[in-house]
């Protein structure tokens, strides 16, 4: 199938009057295409993934030419959220190797400030830092439940500010990763110290050893609460974390999704639930550590367990208040058993983010062996896989670029990192509530799966609300949704809207500005699409009513700036415009 076909039907309609007004027919932009492709996805190699040239990770050394606006984009695309002209032109001058090891630099480490929630309790004269505040404080629940409700949108918006900082992209990007990998959902947690802390870890430990992260993640209250770990004591093994710690956040089901070679059993499960059982929360912790994990060794079932083989072990997570009666740790024991399995599907899954999310076909999988090996090697840490899958020619293959579709926040915030927008917490909250209309909201993925991401970001629904928001921003009218009312700051702010401050200004910096129109349609198509359209598309669609484009360059500025919203509107309404 072809890797964009699926937009094929839908491309003009989500493009609106744009598209509509400048084709003679529907029929021109979305039928079957010739031989060579179809006028509204052009790619060099007809869109084949049999064609990927490269099936190892040997580092990418591109010949003349080839390090240009077209692949640093994908880089930025796809490890970021895109990147201004700027930055794309300062990393025409470095290598790609480079650019990644920048994108990997652990010395920006970045920690959200906490802002104050409005009140608390029955005195309002000193808001707290809510994070440090314990729930014993409130004898209200509903002004309880308000200041909770206020705080996690306080970590939404920050959330998005970040995702907008050029520095930590990669950063921000593994940030999300994570969390719809070990996922938790806001509105069961309740607690927003909770959700804090959890984010907070990966946004500090991106590309930190993998071992490690599921041994402490497997003991955040906010995992402990989401998967019913509180639960989960001797007299009574609650199953929930114990299936998903094996079948979605370490080895997956089958070993490399063959269904003959199940990863564990269900004998597997309740011995692992019996080793994690006895960690609970103490909500009643005094600042500034409120919302502490314990553990209670009276709640832990201490008896011996037979896991991944038939020896009888017992099994008991370290804890400084626990009795020193390991025998062995159940980490250490659980990849020493399934090593292989985990790196497999740890590797699979880092694949399908970055890269594609097909893995069925032999050069994906033997990128991801490749992967695999580097990852076990390595010792579980993640920083060495990310960055040799970055720096590889298989990442940059041409069928591997605008091969992914833009997940809501890969639109918005692309959005603004590809005119440069900076936004504040109360612009975040604006792009929290757009990306709510694109289906994805962040603390909240539908379920313990996460986001199933790719096709699913796409329908009927979705694709035209992306357009009406891409649309008003460059046309600058001002028409994007408005949303008011309360925000976590104050109940009379409303939601700024977000609009391209000064696209002449933004057009300036393209080298053919000045020069023949054709070529400054072409440049403008190529900066803000993964693939540039054809040149079908281009005339019908994006150039349609401008016959007299030798005379661009001579047309004053203040003529040309209605021109370049329109043109804009026209190439963001483009299925290209979508992909990543």
């Amino acid at each position: 199938m072809d890797r964009r076909s699926f937009l094929r039907s839908v491309g003009v309609t989500a493009a609106g009057t744009a598209v509509a007004a400048s084709s003679s027919s529907a029929a021109d932009i979305t039928s079957s295409p010739a031989a060579g492709g179809s006028p509204q996805f052009s790619s060099p190699l007809n869109n084949n993934r049999q064609r990927i040239l490269s099936s190892d990770l040997s580092p990418w050394a591109p010949s003349s030419g080839q390090w240009d606006v077209h692949t640093i984009n994908h880089l930025y695309r796809r490890a970021g959220f895109g990147a201004t002209q700027a930055e794309i032109k300062a990393a025409s001058g470095k290598t790609p190797s480079q650019v990644v090891d920048a994108l990997l630099d652990d010395s920006i480490p970045m920690r959200p400030t906490i802002p104050p929630l409005p009140s608390y309790s029955d005195d309002k004269s000193q808001p707290p830092a809510w994070l440090h505040v314990s729930p014993l404080v409130y004898n209200n629940s509903t002004v309880e439940m308000n200041d909770y409700s206020f705080a996690n949108m306080k970590i939404r918006s920050h959330w998005a500010v970040q995702m907008n900082q050029p520095e930590v992209m990669l950063r921000e990007k593994m940030t999300l990763f994570w969390m719809n990998h070990f996922v938790v959902e806001a509105k069961k947690v309740y607690f927003p110290q909770m959700m804090y802390n959890f984010l907070t870890y990966f946004r500090q430990n991106p590309w930190g050893n993998f071992k490690k992260m599921v041994s402490d993640v497997t003991t955040m209250p906010a995992m402990l609460y989401y998967l019913d770990g509180i639960l989960n004591v001797k007299q009574a093994p609650n199953e929930n974390y114990a299936r998903e710690v094996q079948e979605l956040f370490t080895m997956g089901v089958y070993y490399k999704n063959d269904v003959t070679k199940p990863n564990y059993t269900q004998a597997d499960v309740e011995a692992v639930a019996h080793a994690l059982s006895g960690w609970t929360v103490d909500s009643g912790a005094p600042a500034p550590n409120v919302l502490p994990a314990f553990y209670d060794v009276t709640r832990h079932d201490a008896s011996r367990q037979m896991i991944y083989d038939t020896t009888p072990r017992q099994y008991n997570l370290k804890a400084a208040n626990a009795p020193n009666t390991t025998e062995k740790d159940l980490f250490d024991h659980m990849f020493e058993m399934r090593g292989d399995q985990i790196a497999w599907y740890i590797c699979s899954k880092l694949y399908q983010f970055f890269v594609y999310h097909d893995i069925s076909g032999d050069s994906e999988k033997a990128i991801i062996d490749a992967m695999a090996v580097t990852f076990k090697n390595s010792n579980w840490e993640i920083k060495p896989v990310l960055a040799e899958l970055l720096k590889s020619a298989h990442f940059f293959d041409e069928a591997n670029i605008g091969a992914g579709i833009k997940s809501p926040y890969d639109h918005l915030i692309g959005l603004l990192r590809t005119f440069d927008i900076p936004i504040d917490e109360l612009g975040g909250g604006t792009l929290f509530n757009y990306a709510v209309g694109g289906s994805q909201v962040l603390l909240d993925p539908p379920n313990v799966k996460g986001w199933p991401g790719h096709h699913a970001w796409i329908s009927t629904t979705t694709l035209p609300y992306r357009d009406v928001i891409q649309a008003a921003l460059a046309g600058n009218t001002g028409t994007l949704p408005t949303l008011g009312g309360v925000d976590g700051y104050s109940v009379s702010n409303t939601y700024p809207s977000i609009l391209l401050p000064d696209i002449l200004t933004w057009a300036k910096q393209l080298t053919n500005f000045s020069g023949v129109f054709d070529d400054f349609v072409k440049e403008m198509a190529t900066y803000l699409c993964a693939h540039v359209p054809s040149d079908t598309v281009l005339n019908t669609v994006v150039k349609n009513g401008y016959p007299a484009g030798y005379e661009w360059a001579s047309l004053n500025d203040a003529i040309k700036i209605p021109i370049l919203h329109i043109l804009l509107t026209r190439i963001m309404s483009l299925a290209d415009f979508q992909l990543s």
